[in-house]
């Protein structure tokens, strides 16, 4: 699938271009992944300032219609949500005043659009939409399940969709290539998922039916890491192993952050994949660490692998160090910061008081994803598809 002259290709286009405080040079003979200046794919917003015990705010909303896969983001430059609905709805949310939200639908009720483009596929099976992410200032990308493939659509014109990446299948995929057109990539997205655009135009995929990172660069995929099948091992790119890798962030120094969900005997990590420089042989180089966790299934506070993490999802780098993601075995919101990436839940007192009094949000047994956001103003979101609500952390 990986071929030493497309890796090495892709290996000079991770050059870092500029970031928020992206400690990532050429100079250093390290590559660094470069969040996209236009969403909240990381190294974005501030760290937050928690008073323990506190209790989300439910938004009200008349349009959206949350539903077990709906999945939120933010754009960067302004107040706004975008987050994926019933019936493969899409619509934007106004939260500047948050207790007043202003709706505007993007892809509308039946999810017309999208449902077109694939019947051209013969693909008569509903949409079901679930990450979506920032690409500019005028599109957004979104993970569509049935197809196993990703969309591009329109942010300021209603209802328009067109297949960006991916050979639709409603059988799931492993498989490296073109973007689109014969031999196309495939996908497994088998799960709620997300994606994460570059400042240089890549895109980076939690492709967690795959147990792998994909990345799309130069109207190609490629497999960053993972080999297709779950297990844990921190090694090289070529070597290291994931158990449904579900969330991405990039942090300031240039390090992509991956929550594994888990669910196959391993995960409920936090792991770290750093890019090297492109081999004298050709290939890109990089390792994958464990930032956190220690692959058993629950919610305990500690620093970095002496923590216990529940099925993490959403992972969120803040401009000033902190990461924040929320386990979905308990829905508890979790954050990592300090020198010793110390983990902890910071709604609450103690993870022993959060797991004892039920978290804040809805847990995976109840059968909805959450996910997780953060807008310019440093407010935190997160939508709970169990509950069919989004709810406002920061006050």
């Amino acid at each position: 699938m990986r071929t030493p002259c497309t890796l090495l290709a892709l290996a000079l286009a991770l050059l870092p271009v500029g970031c928020r405080k992206s400690s990532g040079s050429a100079g250093s003979l390290t590559f660094a992944f470069v969040p996209s200046d236009e969403g909240a794919n990381g190294c974005s917003g501030p760290d937050q300032a928690f008073a323990p015990v506190q209790t989300p705010a439910a938004v009200p909303l008349g349009t959206l219609v949350v539903d077990p896969l709906s999945q939120v983001t933010a754009s960067a430059t302004a107040e706004t949500l975008y987050a994926t609905g019933a019936s493969a709805t899409l619509v934007a949310i106004d939260v500047t005043n948050p207790a007043a939200p202003v709706e505007t639908e993007v892809l509308t009720a039946a999810g017309t659009a999208i449902a077109n483009e694939l019947a051209a596929f013969g693909i008569v099976a509903a949409p079901q939409l679930s990450g979506v992410a920032v690409l500019d200032s005028t599109s957004l990308l979104v993970v569509e399940h049935t197809s196993n493939t990703l969309f591009l659509v329109g942010s300021q014109v209603q209802d328009f969709a067109v297949l960006f990446a991916g050979q639709p299948n409603t059988v799931p995929g492993f498989a490296d290539g073109p973007a689109l057109g014969p031999g196309a990539a495939r996908f497994s997205f088998t799960a709620p998922t997300q994606v994460a655009p570059l400042a240089d135009g890549s895109i980076l995929i939690a492709d967690v039916g795959n147990h792998a990172v994909r990345l799309f660069n130069g109207g190609s995929v490629f497999t960053l890491s993972g080999t297709g099948s779950p297990f844990f091992a921190d090694d090289s790119l070529d070597q290291a192993g994931f158990d449904s890798p579900a969330g991405l962030t990039v942090a300031c120094s240039g390090a992509l952050l991956i929550a594994e969900r888990g669910g196959n005997g391993f995960g409920h990590r936090l792991r770290q994949l750093i890019p090297g420089p492109p081999s004298p042989f050709g290939g890109l180089t990089g390792d994958v660490t464990t930032r956190a966790g220690q692959g058993l299934d629950a919610t305990m506070g500690g620093d970095g692998t002496a923590a216990f993490l529940g099925a993490p999802v959403s992972p969120l780098a803040t401009d000033d160090q902190d990461t924040y993601w929320l386990d979905s075995s308990d829905g508890i919101l979790r954050r990592m910061r300090g020198m010793a990436d110390t983990v902890d839940c910071p709604l609450w007192n103690d993870c022993t008081e959060a797991v004892t009094m039920g978290g804040n949000f809805s847990p995976a047994s109840m059968g909805g994803a959450l996910s997780l956001t953060q807008t310019p103003a440093g407010v935190l979101y997160v939508l709970d598809g169990a509950a069919g609500t989004l709810f406002q952390v920061t006050p």
